[in-house]
């Protein structure tokens, strides 16, 4: 036989997971549609965008996950007032901790998931995608060459393609390089390719055209079968300079470390983002605190189970939102903000804890 415990966990997990699951694949989905321009205008693989956009899942999940506890709870409160489950429940001598205590089980799993995704998923995924973005940026520049329009690389140099018949092969190329200011040239060639040197940065390789040079006095021309354009120059030193870190990236240990030798302005940002690895993994707890200080009561006579349900959906926006708040006003530097962080989930336990025995008194 079913456990009240198992059954409350049960019922409050299903809700939760699909919400979850519901909030994530549409927030990914509207991420995903800033990605999607890469695919249709300028030939990025199918393969790569996929790898691209299910990086952003660790990031997105850090914020549905409370979201998605907070919801699970109070719509299996929610249809436990409807079914007279609450009733039925406390007529049989259970407590509102008979049903509490495996909500925060269940909210406890959430915190335990949190502190893996913050501490070692987040930091190494968005790593991952941050590494793969500037590669398609810059190393890869033929995702950035866009047909029948005249695609800029740098300031000096500018290319021009009819047709592209795959990621890397082009067809009636002009290319217009200004590197030289005294010394314009053109080349004009039938087909192009896109190929990586050792270093694994890009070149193109004109086949079968012509190269114009217009000198001071006199304007050269000359026929080729293939030449090798070195268009590394071209992208300057986005391409040259490796690319630094970012403190999403880093991990507790270097975030303190980073916090202590850089300059105010990055400090503030290191040391806000080391509190918020460690706070905001918590967040379920005091959701779940809230929505049953809200729901854990059957209604009152004469009184809509929707009232409880938006005053509890109102109360944890709020919570959320001041918990945003004042972590955006610690990366500024704010130090009250930095510390009143760690008072708010104390805060939103009272607020349960006043909530739930005013409901009591009025009961």
């Amino acid at each position: 036989m079913m456990t009240l415990p198992t059954y409350v966990m049960r019922d409050a997990l299903k809700p939760a997971l699909l919400g979850i699951g519901v909030l994530l694949g549409l927030v990914w989905l509207l991420q995903s549609l800033r990605f999607l321009d890469l695919v249709i205008n300028k030939g990025l693989g199918l393969g790569t965008f996929l790898h691209l956009t299910l990086l952003l899942i660790p990031q997105l999940l850090t914020v549905i996950l409370p979201f998605g506890v907070f919801i699970g709870t109070s719509v299996m409160l929610r249809r436990w007032q409807e079914d007279t489950e609450l009733t039925a429940a406390f007529a049989l001598g259970r407590s509102p901790a008979h049903i509490l205590r495996p909500l925060l089980a269940a909210a406890l799993l959430a915190v335990i998931f949190g502190y893996a995704l913050f501490l070692s998923i987040l930091p190494a995924s968005t790593s991952a995608f941050k590494n793969l973005q500037y590669q398609i940026r810059t190393q890869n520049a033929q995702v950035l060459l866009e047909e029948g329009t005249f695609n800029q690389l740098g300031k000096n140099l500018m290319i021009y393609l009819r047709n592209r018949t795959s990621a890397t092969t082009l067809e009636q190329i002009l290319v217009h390089d200004t590197r030289i200011p005294t010394q314009p040239v053109t080349w004009y060639a039938q087909r192009g390719e896109i190929t990586l040197d050792a270093d694994g940065y890009p070149k193109l390789a004109l086949q079968k055209g012509l190269r114009q040079e217009v000198g001071p006095k006199q304007v050269s021309m000359l026929e080729f079968e293939r030449y090798n354009l070195d268009i590394r120059q071209s992208l300057g030193q986005q391409v040259m300079a490796p690319r630094m870190p970012e403190y999403e990236e880093y991990s507790l240990s270097e975030l303190r470390q980073q916090a202590t030798t850089s300059n105010p302005s990055r400090a503030a940002e290191l040391t806000a983002e080391f509190h918020k690895r460690l706070l905001w993994p918590l967040t379920p707890l005091p959701l779940v605190l809230i929505a049953c200080g809200w729901l854990l009561r059957p209604p009152r006579r004469q009184q809509s189970p929707w009232r409880l349900l938006v005053a509890s959906t109102l109360s944890g926006f709020a919570y959320l939102g001041v918990m945003m708040t004042l972590n955006g006003m610690a990366q500024n530097g704010t130090l009250a903000a930095l510390y009143g962080q760690w008072l708010l989930p104390l805060a939103g336990a009272g607020l349960a804890w006043f909530v739930a025995s005013k409901g009591r008194i009025h009961g």
